[in-house]
């Protein structure tokens, strides 16, 4: 089975044609740099590559932030943006570029257009439900007879992972709305928001993913000082500097650099459960390696208590790597990578080894492929006096900070870990923005409190996987929700 990262496909390109411009396009926040690096661009490239070079890590340094936020984060990427228009190798503006998902916390790629504009993803049978499971494992996704999971982002089937991060969410809404079936409290409590059950189990799924966002991801990840002010600001009707209210729901600055923080986040290896560690992903010579879009085998089912922080469980959950910059050295190979990449606008070669690299080609995108503001420049518009190159830049000779960089070396060097002023309000600004300016999200509603697996004093995935871990089996029709793919098919097409 040939799998494309992040690649065009047809189906995406129908997506960015029907797609509603308005409010959907990317921006920026902050002027162009144009590259002012030596005429001849191989050197130019030598000095980035030397930087992005210096952050390989075979180390697995643990932070405070349990391991399944990174790929919280990355669910969280897949709900806002897809960017289905630009190439690496290729000068974009960023006017031209479409972004495919919403531009809201909606989890559109749970829910796609509902039942009526996406039904292969919910039950036929039981009308609401939302289709969950094979008939050979019950709690990988649902998938169609060439193995193809039917979800409304198809990057959500990229790693295991993330995969089940899905997963958790469409077994929350399922078992929501099969309590909220039951003519009882619970349902007479919440009915002057939604009369219909299902459009009810919806919101109030959304507001739970959307009270964590705020609550948990972002404090976990984002300086808590800065989560305050930008917080503050917004809720004064302010932005924080340079953000107006004219500015891009999700400006290149955030999806290009600043959120790209959840690669320096990333171990070597993960603990699945008791008995399975994996590699990220599966290199030549490993036994096991994440597995990525198709079948999920039992196997592979996440121990939740190994990701997250389960209270009442007695295992310490593995913890992502403080934001910084070094980087494990898994995402320095990436095994669906194999050839060279021509730079088209500038007709740069890029050797293959780093065009399997992930640091490479984020220090790319952000300089070639966006010509970003520095890192410099980020600071000096939000009124902040720039952090000074640390020795990896200066070593490669570089006088500007690439904007994705200084992320990193702020976050390690002034924010313990976590994103500090200039990453941390870039990215908490965006998502927070993306709240304010969604009339029925959470952030309209003060008052509500999660109430689904909330133990009464803390509320975070950790509460999510537990409570769907004990109430799945409360779902009484969850057997009709499976499908069955074609096994002969599948390892065919392998």
């Amino acid at each position: 089975m040939t799998h494309k990262h992040g690649l065009l496909t047809n189906m995406h390109k129908l997506q960015m044609h029907l797609c509603d411009a308005d409010g959907s396009v990317f921006g920026r926040v902050l002027p162009g740099n144009p590259i002012r690096l030596p005429a001849d661009l191989d050197r130019a490239r030598e000095l980035l590559s030397k930087l992005a070079g210096s952050m390989r890590s075979s180390r697995d340094t643990q932070g405070d932030v349990p391991a399944g936020m990174t790929f919280l984060g990355q669910f969280i990427d897949h709900d806002i943006t897809l960017d289905v228009s630009s190439e690496l190798g290729r000068n974009a503006r960023h006017q031209l570029i479409t972004n495919v998902r919403t531009p809201s916390l909606d989890l559109d790629c749970v829910f796609g257009a509902g039942p009526d504009g996406t039904p292969h993803l919910y039950s036929a049978l039981h009308r609401g439900f939302l289709l969950m499971g094979t008939r050979q494992n019950a709690l990988d996704l649902p998938r169609n007879c060439d193995g193809t999971a039917l979800i409304g982002d198809p990057r959500n089937d990229e790693n295991a992972i993330v995969s089940q991060i899905q997963g958790l969410w469409i077994r929350f809404y399922n078992i929501v709305f099969n309590q909220l079936q039951k003519k009882g409290k619970l349902y007479k409590s919440f009915k002057h928001l939604h009369e219909d059950r299902a459009q009810l189990a919806k919101l109030l799924t959304r507001w739970h993913y959307q009270w964590i966002v705020l609550h948990e991801f972002l404090p976990a990840f984002v300086d808590p000082g800065v989560c305050n002010e930008v917080l503050q600001l917004l809720k004064r009707h302010r932005h924080p500097r340079p953000f107006t209210d004219k500015t891009a729901p999700i400006p290149v600055e955030f999806s290009v650099a600043a959120y790209r923080f959840g690669h320096a986040t990333v171990q070597n290896k993960y603990q699945m459960s008791k008995d399975v560690r994996v590699g990220l992903f599966k290199q030549e010579g490993d036994e096991f390696g994440l597995p990525a879009f198709g079948p999920k085998d039992k196997q592979f089912n996440i121990d939740w208590r190994f990701m997250f922080d389960i209270h009442r469980a007695k295992v310490d959950p593995q913890m992502a790597r403080p934001i910084g910059t070094e980087i494990g050295e898994e995402v320095f190979d990436l095994p669906f990578v194999s050839d060279e990449m021509v730079m088209g606008d500038q007709n740069l070669v890029i050797p293959a080894a780093e065009a399997k690299s992930l640091p490479h080609r984020n220090i790319y995108r952000d300089r070639f492929g966006f010509e970003l503001a520095s890192g410099q420049m980020a600071a000096a518009a939000m009124g902040l006096t720039p952090i000074d190159r640390d020795q990896a830049t200066r070593d490669a000779g570089l006088d500007k900070i690439p904007l994705w960089y200084y992320c990193l070396q702020e976050a390690a060097e002034t924010a313990e870990g976590k994103l500090g002023q200039v990453g941390g309000r870039i990215v908490a600004t965006v998502l927070m923005r993306l709240l304010k300016n969604d009339p029925g999200s959470v952030w309209h509603h003060p008052e509500f409190e999660p109430c689904f697996g909330n133990n009464g004093k803390a509320f975070g995935m950790g509460h999510v996987a537990d409570f769907v871990d004990e109430e799945w089996a409360s779902v009484k029709v969850r057997g009709d929700l499976t499908c069955s793919y074609d096994d002969d098919r599948v390892t065919s097409a392998k």
